[in-house]
């Protein structure tokens, strides 16, 4: 399930329950670093992707 139907299902949900969903998905840290991760990933899918030397290259600049 991707992070777009994830949150579509949570939308879906009585105002009620979304907050308890809401409130126990923000309310334990490494899952909610977890869901920061995999929104982040999902978010940038498209981008073309870079070579590893490139990167350490670029940061050492």
């Amino acid at each position: 399930m991707s992070a777009a139907e994830v949150i579509a299902e949570i939308k879906a949900l009585p105002a009620e329950e979304r907050d308890r969903v809401i409130e126990f998905l923000v309310s334990d840290q490494e899952l909610r670093e977890d869901l920061e991760d995999s929104l982040l990933l999902e978010s940038r899918r498209d981008e073309p992707s870079r070579p590893l030397e490139d990167v350490l290259r670029d940061l050492n600049a």
